[in-house]
């Protein structure tokens, strides 16, 4: 179990921004675990911590193929979200990270 590094064990591989919501599309890498962790700073992205609508999921059981539901379990503290990945042994995973769109708040991303 560990702390996931943002470019070498995942991607922040899309950001959608939005007048209503904003939201955060992460891909890991295929040897990540049940119980490593990824954070998030979510005002980057323009959410607040207190605008968060949802976090979904996906886990590839076979890679490029067969795909999962797999929501991480989450804790919301300091602007931050700390995703626990909960899929299994060396997994790629994919979350979809949705919040209320907070005007001016994360434009530089």
């Amino acid at each position: 179990m560990g702390v996931l590094v943002e470019g070498t064990d995942y991607k922040i591989t899309g950001v959608q921004r939005g007048d209503v919501y904003n939201e955060i599309v992460i891909k890991t890498i295929n040897t990540v675990d049940t119980g490593d962790t990824i954070v998030v700073d979510l005002t980057k992205y323009g959410i607040s911590a207190t605008g968060l609508l949802g976090v979904r999921g996906d886990v590839q059981t076979t890679a490029n193929s067969v795909v999962a539901k797999a929501d991480p379990t989450t804790v919301v503290s300091n602007d931050e979200i700390t995703l626990t990945l909960t899929s299994g042994t060396n997994k790629q995973n994919t979350f979809f990270i949705r919040g209320a769109a907070v005007p001016n708040l994360g434009a530089a991303v």
